[in-house]
């Protein structure tokens, strides 16, 4: 199977919680709202972003649920069905079949880890085969996974092994690596790039569609860049682009993953807190985060 590429901006959603700290998918409808309204073409969840692996699977099959009722042909719901467990990833396959959702995704195993892209591509295929029709990406992210095997030696060998096999969530800096997959066997697989920060580069490299957790309270920046890109104007896509590494650059200064929701929750969708152990922002540091965005000029950029 050869599956269309997605063209455009897939917002890595943060996982709803309530003020316990419990799942809470009533606050889902309003963000997917906004984001089809920005223009933005689908979601993928239940990811790093998401919290993949904080989440029971019980949990993961209602957000599974929660978000299928969103997916249509001009909006694409894709879900990582695990990063550890074969089996949880088997059962969730069949969740998002039953659901009817559009794609799913996989990490490597990041406890016992593959050794080998044939390691690899075994753990792969019964996953596979539990989606059915549904496109299987592989999310390559070595950041976290520890895992960097070469993805060109990984289409290769699942080109005759998963008939499913759609492509990559390409969360890593090798541009070069990144190029070749993208003209792998003619430009067969999709490859989505990864990297909010570095949107322009993977559009200078290829990109035709790309994940990101900004995309859930900044798509119109990236759409703007995205805009400028296309047109030819790199001046202004690459003014444009600073501003999204100027904002970006606070994540380490206000604690990492949790910035990014503190900013969701400034820009009125509030999904909770992050779970242990990342630390989120307690009322004055996100009150602090708050001033330096607006010295950034941030909330006009993304036109809140």
């Amino acid at each position: 199977m050869v599956y269309p590429r997605i063209s455009g901006l897939i917002a890595a959603t943060f996982t709803p919680y309530d003020a316990s700290g419990a799942l809470d998918v009533s606050l889902i409808p309003k963000l997917v709202t906004r984001l089809r309204e920005q223009g933005v073409k689908g979601v993928f969840i239940a990811g790093t972003t998401g919290e993949s692996a904080s989440l029971l699977l019980s949990e993961k099959q209602q957000l599974i649920a929660a978000y299928a009722p969103f997916n249509d042909e001009e909006f694409n719901v894709i879900v990582m069905l695990s990063g550890t467990s074969q089996q949880e990833a088997i059962l969730l396959a069949k969740a998002a079949r039953e659901q009817g959702i559009y794609g799913t995704a996989v990490t490597a195993p990041y406890y016992f880890r593959p050794s080998s892209v044939s390691q690899l591509v075994e753990y792969l295929v019964p996953i596979a085969d539990a989606a059915g029709d549904l496109p299987l990406y592989f999310y390559h992210i070595p950041l976290l996974t520890r895992v960097d095997l070469s993805m060109l030696d990984l289409l290769d060998q699942v080109r005759d092994r998963i008939p499913n096999f759609a492509g990559i969530k390409y969360t890593h800096h090798d541009l070069m690596e990144f190029n070749r997959c993208l003209r792998f066997d003619g430009g067969r697989y999709d490859v989505l790039w990864g990297w909010d920060e570095l949107f322009l580069a993977g559009l200078a490299m290829g990109a035709r569609g790309a994940v990101g957790s900004t995309y859930n309270f900044a798509a119109p920046l990236y759409l703007r860049i995205l805009e400028a890109y296309r047109k030819g104007d790199m001046d202004t896509a690459l003014l444009l682009q600073q501003k999204s590494i100027d904002f970006i650059s606070l994540y380490a200064t206000y604690g990492g993953p949790a910035a990014g929701k503190a900013i969701l929750s400034l820009c009125g969708y509030d999904f909770g807190q992050f779970r242990p152990p990342v630390v989120s922002l307690s009322p004055e540091r996100k009150q602090a985060l708050r001033r330096d965005l607006e010295n950034l000029g941030f909330f006009s950029d993304i036109g809140y």
